[in-house]
């Protein structure tokens, strides 16, 4: 039986602990649970109801160049944020643990700075974090190679540098003189880089409300991404992608549950049937990709 008391223990001091203190007591609370998926399950439960954190709620810490907003906190989270964090907290022994996965799950090589983080989930957030071992790629084997289209986009990383707005630079304390001098700089880091094809495998959203008997087979603490084939954000981010929203997968009570944070304002539980339904006549969401823990 999952522990409670402690889970709202850890609620309750969210607030009043500094992000190590927290991390510590949170990790304390299944210190002696060996399985991966209790564990996923447990900790990301923890964070129900908790507020969306709108406009990336992490950065690269107050020596971030462009982004120095916090490394990880436990207040608020995006989608992905929400993701890495309960990946993170699910293998650590310890703190030093956590924060060294964390960094490896966030950022190619676990190098902390804005250029490094695996901003685009197709191109880099899925290769690496399968490369590292972290993630399986089970879309296929787990709803059949039949049911299985791919989402391509190419992806202008130089035109997503270039679209950045200055208030996208998080300085702590800076003038504005100051971040539109980091904005000029981050513009400019445009020439190093070219764009690439990102590829998504994935099953349409028609074929699982047709035939739901396939979710049947999804493994217990799955990561599901969100695919708008091409999806283009030429105009607000310079670019086109594929992916534009994650979070765990979990059964309760032999019925699938969509537990992730939510553009709708937090993080937060819903029937996995009843969310896909929302989008069955979607203009661009079209299907999702499985992945599974390689850990």
């Amino acid at each position: 039986m999952l522990k409670l008391l402690p889970i709202l223990f850890f609620m309750s001091s969210f607030a009043l602990a500094a992000p190590r203190e927290e991390a510590a007591r949170i990790l304390e609370s299944y210190r002696s649970e060996n399985s991966t998926a209790i564990k996923l399950e447990a900790f990301s439960r923890m964070f129900v109801g908790l507020p969306y954190g709108k406009n990336g709620p992490l950065g690269e810490g107050p020596l971030g160049k462009y982004d120095q907003d916090p490394l990880y906190r436990f207040d608020t989270f995006d989608c992905t944020t929400y993701v890495e964090t309960i990946m993170a907290l699910a293998q650590a022994k310890d703190v030093d643990e956590f924060e060294y996965l964390l960094n490896n799950i966030r950022y190619e090589d676990g190098i902390i700075g804005y250029l490094k983080r695996n901003h685009f989930t197709d191109l880099q957030w899925i290769p690496n974090n399968i490369h590292t071992g972290q993630l399986l790629e089970i879309t296929a084997e787990t709803f059949g190679k039949a049911h299985i289209q791919l989402a391509q986009a190419d992806i202008n990383f130089p035109g997503w540098l270039k679209s950045h707005k200055v208030e996208q630079i998080i300085l702590i304390n800076g003038t504005m003189a100051e971040k539109e001098e980091r904005l000029g700089e981050l513009h400019a880091e445009a020439v190093n880089y070219v764009i690439q094809k990102a590829t998504v495998p994935y099953v349409s959203i028609k074929t699982l409300l047709a035939r739901p008997e396939l979710l049947n087979k999804v493994p217990q603490a799955s990561l599901v991404n969100f695919v708008r084939p091409n999806w283009d954000l030429t105009e607000a981010a310079g670019t086109h992608q594929n992916i534009s929203h994650q979070g765990f997968l979990f059964w309760k009570n032999k019925k699938l549950y969509l537990r992730h944070a939510s553009t709708a304002g937090k993080v937060e539980d819903v029937l996995f049937l009843d969310y896909l339904k929302k989008f069955q006549n979607h203009v661009t969401l079209k299907g999702i990709h499985l992945m599974g823990m390689g850990f």
